[in-house]
C-alpha cells in the first residue's frame, strides 16, 4: 500500500516538471476593432508632429475649407477675407425651437445673423462689509448684452439658437493677391493678418463706457459676391476719404483778388512800390 502512494507521488512530480520546463503560454490578445498595438520601436516615427488644428492649407496660406465673405460689426465696419473655424470643427448652435444642439458646417452656411434679447446698463454692486450679505450701489455702471443668432443655410433653411464661444478665423487678403488690386481690403495695413472673432451668447463691457462703446458682431456673410462686395465698399470710402483731404480750401476774396491781379500783371512788380521805398 505504502508503495503504491509514493509511486503515485513520484508520478505526479514527473507530470507537474515537464509542464513547469515547457514553454509559457502566450494569452490571448483580445479583439481591438479599430485600435492597432504596436511594440515599442515600431509603427509611426517617433517625434512626429501632430496636425496644427490652426495650420493654413496648401494654397497660398490659406485653408482648403476657408469661405469667402466678410464680418460686419454694429460699429458699420466691414471686414472682407476667407472665413473659416478651427479645423475639424463645425459650428455648435443650440436650436431653441427644437431644444436640440446642431452642427452646422461653415460652408454649408450663407449668413450668420446677430440677434440680441435684451441690453442694458447693468448696475455695479459690492458688499457693505466683509462677511454681510447686504450690498450696496456703487453708482458705476457697464453695458451688457444677451445674443442669439439665426444662421441661414444655403437652401434657405433657417436656425436661430445660442453659440457659446464659437471662435471664427479671417484670413485678410494679402498684398499679392488679386483681391488687393480690385480693393477688396480695408486699407488698415493688415493684408495677410487673421483676425479671431468670436460668437458669444453673453457681452460685458469694460466700467463706466456705454452700449454704443461696446462693439459686437452684427453679422456674418458668405459667399463670393459679398466677398467682393465688402472690398468695394471699403475702396469706394478709401477713395471718397482721399478726395476729402485733398480739396482745396477756399480762399479768401482778397487773396483771390491778388492772385487774379498776378496772373494778369505775368507776376511782374511794375505799377506796385518797391519793397523798402515809399511810391512818390
Amino acid at each position: 500500500m505504502r508503495s503504491m502512494v509514493a509511486a503515485g507521488l513520484v508520478l505526479a512530480a514527473a507530470v507537474g516538471g515537464l509542464v513547469w520546463a515547457g514553454e509559457p503560454e502566450t494569452p490571448a490578445i483580445p479583439p481591438t476593432g479599430d485600435i492597432t498595438f504596436v511594440d515599442e520601436g515600431q509603427g509611426g516615427e517617433v517625434g512626429e508632429k501632430p496636425v496644427n488644428p490652426f495650420a493654413a492649407g496648401e494654397e497660398g496660406g490659406v485653408r482648403k475649407d476657408a469661405v469667402p465673405g466678410y464680418v460686419e460689426l454694429s460699429s458699420g465696419a466691414k471686414v472682407p477675407g476667407r472665413i473659416f473655424t478651427t479645423r475639424a470643427k463645425r459650428v455648435k448652435i443650440f436650436n431653441l425651437e427644437k431644444e436640440i444642439y446642431e452642427y452646422v458646417p461653415m460652408p454649408a452656411v450663407r449668413k450668420i445673423e446677430t440677434v440680441i434679447e435684451w441690453e442694458r446698463m447693468e448696475k455695479e454692486w459690492r458688499f457693505k462689509e466683509a462677511g454681510s450679505p447686504e450690498k450696496v450701489y456703487t453708482g458705476r455702471s457697464y453695458p451688457a448684452r444677451k445674443f442669439a443668432y439665426r444662421l441661414t443655410l444655403l437652401g434657405g433653411h433657417t436656425i436661430t439658437g445660442h453659440i457659446l464661444g464659437q471662435p471664427l478665423y479671417l484670413a485678410r487678403p494679402s498684398r499679392a493677391s488679386p483681391s488687393r488690386a480690385s480693393g477688396s481690403s480695408d486699407g488698415s495695413n493688415d493684408e495677410g493678418k487673421t483676425d479671431r472673432f468670436v460668437l458669444h451668447d453673453r457681452q460685458k463691457g469694460p466700467m463706466d463706457t456705454t452700449l454704443e462703446d461696446l462693439v459686437y458682431i452684427k453679422s456674418v456673410t458668405l459667399g463670393r459676391e459679398a466677398y467682393e462686395e465688402a472690398g468695394q465698399g471699403n475702396a469706394e470710402s478709401r477713395r471718397a476719404g482721399r478726395t476729402r483731404n485733398a480739396a482745396p480750401r477756399p480762399c479768401s476774396p482778397s487773396r483771390a483778388s491778388r492772385s487774379t491781379q498776378r496772373l494778369s500783371t505775368g507776376g511782374s512788380n511794375e505799377g506796385r512800390p518797391e519793397r523798402g521805398r515809399r511810391a512818390e
